[in-house]
């Protein structure tokens, strides 16, 4: 490849690594989509003063805009956020538009997760799954207090985040948009019933350190509405006969085959 074509395919690499699109980058630049597009086809070569712009945009060198493509290494050098962020977007794009996307519908679920310290008692979280491209996004609401009226403010933690299939279990990553902002992370799998159910584990970090959780997620039915599920989404005594009985049963195993993963990794 000759100088120009390298410049034209780092050009358009990095360009997609900021800003999601070509037209994006070209406004954040304030150069001409037309314009833009001549580089991309190697067609011109740019002038100095739109070099320059260029470069400070997507936080990399002269140099590096006319090496080989698989020469430039947006790690070395003086750190600078659109190096980081380029490094973080290019870590993550197997996972958001991996093919296949995670292998769960679209939908309202409902998360029923024991709460550490309280073993009589259940927090049921209302999950919305998504699909986005080939990008599978979900969002969790959970809910300590009992409150009437507005529904969304009743709610303590709002996570946000996607859904990755690798090795046969589902994990939601995601970070809770409330509060200190804490990641999270349930690792799910389908469980061996004719019904649609998935058992797993939760954790959530907190100031006090990890906190861990098992947990049994079941779709809800198309009937029911997204207020609805929030109404039912709520602290609930794990005999009571309002959870499904195989919920109840599941969750206890799944809380026994947590505990016993974790003690036999331990010793």
């Amino acid at each position: 490849m000759s100088a120009l074509e390298n410049f034209a395919e780092n050009l358009r690499r990095l360009c997609l690594a900021k800003a999601g699109s070509i037209s994006a980058a070209a406004r954040g630049m304030q150069i001409g989509r037309s314009q833009i597009e001549s580089y991309l086809q190697a067609r011109r070569a740019p002038g100095r003063a739109s070099v320059k712009r260029i470069c400070e945009y997507l936080g990399v060198t002269e140099e590096e805009m006319y090496q080989r493509p698989v020469a430039v290494d947006l790690d070395h050098g003086r750190p600078s956020a659109q190096r980081i962020l380029s490094a973080a977007r290019d870590a993550l794009e197997p996972l958001l538009f991996a093919d296949p996307s995670a292998g769960i519908a679209p939908g309202i679920y409902h998360a029923y997760m024991t709460i550490p310290g309280t073993p009589e008692s259940l927090l049921c979280a209302v999950v919305v799954i998504a699909k986005q491209g080939s990008a599978t996004t979900f969002r969790r609401l959970t809910n300590r207090a009992i409150k009437k009226g507005e529904y969304w403010s009743r709610f303590t933690g709002d996570h946000k985040g996607i859904v990755v299939e690798r090795l046969n279990c589902l994990s939601f990553v995601a970070a809770n948009q409330i509060g200190t902002q804490e990641p999270t992370l349930m690792r799910l799998r389908w469980l061996p019933f004719s019904e649609k159910l998935l058992g797993g584990h939760a954790m959530i970090f907190t100031p006090a350190g990890p906190s861990f959780s098992a947990v049994v997620m079941v779709p809800l039915s198309t009937k029911i509405n997204l207020r609805t599920a929030l109404r039912l989404a709520k602290v609930y005594r794990t005999a009571d006969e309002a959870v499904p009985r195989i919920v109840r049963d599941m969750i206890t195993q799944q809380r026994a085959d947590f505990i016993s993963s974790v003690t036999r990794d331990l010793g």
